[in-house]
């Protein structure tokens, strides 16, 4: 570990609630992967373990910056507080949103390691490598992998952009693929990502925009919007409206994944993204407990769900 690396990985722990380890598992290759990387919580310890020892550098300030932006209160977080009792659908679901969210977050890491020092040219033979070994080459045809194309390159020309690699032969590859994912990046490349409410637009716009494609090549949709909760940034004077300003209740399909009741999701008015799931207590009459949330503070719910926010500056 370089020491660029190790001062990250002390400005975490001066932070962390507990102590923050890193441990590589495997040997050096010529590929990297980015989403081979584990982090396992050991009591009050957090190992994070690179199953490949490929650009550790890169792979280490890549989890530790994240981390940072995240415990800083910068990066709005995504949670999963919702099922369709179903594991296999929660985990392919839960797959595909991890990664949209992580495209839009490494925007941020990305350019910061190529401003150090620590993606270099080798960083990026390694990524290019590392794309074209886990996708099959486009029949010119939509096809079961097309989602899995269009994520991983989504990820691929964020990396492009922040080193300044040139990975045009994707283009060759993936034309399908290529072509969308340009479409559905450009607008996060040329986005402000310095404020915490911009960064949350961008990640809600991307669930939209990704729904959208599936939507032109005829494929099933994700879905994010109303699946995965995702932080919200609320100013003061948000905090102190009643939830009916803010929020719209709506009566979900799927399942509150912790009580195992039907789950109501509280959908941002500005984005319509979900920003809350409730579910009723057995004990309260529907029109009683609709009535008492809508005038609820805003600040008091999410006291209430324990649930974090981001204040907005």
């Amino acid at each position: 570990m370089s020491p660029k690396i190790e001062t990250l990985l002390n400005a975490v722990n001066e932070i962390y609630p507990g102590k923050v380890m890193t441990r590589v598992s495997g040997e050096k290759t010529d590929e990297l992967h980015v989403d081979r990387v584990s982090q396992e919580i050991l009591g009050d310890r957090l190992l994070i373990e690179l199953a490949e020892g490929t650009q550790s550098d890169f792979l280490f300030g890549n989890e530790l910056l994240k981390m940072l932006l995240t415990l800083n209160g910068v990066i709005p977080q995504i949670f999963f507080a919702l099922t369709f009792q179903d594991d296999t659908l929660d985990q392919q679901l839960i797959q595909i949103a991890t990664r949209m969210h992580r495209t839009v977050v490494h925007t941020i890491t990305y350019r910061e390691l190529k401003k150090q020092g620590v993606l270099t040219t080798e960083t990026a033979v390694s990524y290019l490598a590392g794309v074209q070994s886990e996708l099959t080459v486009e029949n010119g045809e939509l096809d079961d992998e097309s989602l899995w194309r269009l994520l991983t390159l989504l990820d691929a020309l964020v990396f492009a952009d922040a080193s300044g690699a040139d990975f045009s032969e994707l283009a060759d590859m993936y034309p399908l693929a290529y072509t969308a994912a340009t479409k559905l990046v450009s607008p996060i490349l040329t986005a402000d990502l310095k404020q915490s409410r911009h960064i949350r637009r961008q990640i809600t716009q991307l669930f939209a925009s990704v729904d959208n494609t599936l939507t032109e090549w005829g494929k099933p949709t994700v879905n994010a919007k109303e699946y995965v909760t995702v932080t919200s940034v609320l100013s003061q004077r948000q905090l102190e409206l009643p939830v009916s300003q803010v929020f719209t209740i709506f009566h979900s399909e799927m399942t509150d994944f912790q009580t195992k009741k039907t789950a109501y999701v509280g959908l941002n008015q500005v984005d319509s993204q979900n920003s809350f799931v409730i579910t009723k207590p057995d004990n309260q009459d529907s029109a009683d407990f609709f009535k008492a949330l809508y005038k609820m503070k805003v600040g008091d719910l999410f006291k209430q769900l324990a649930l974090p926010y981001i204040d907005r500056k």
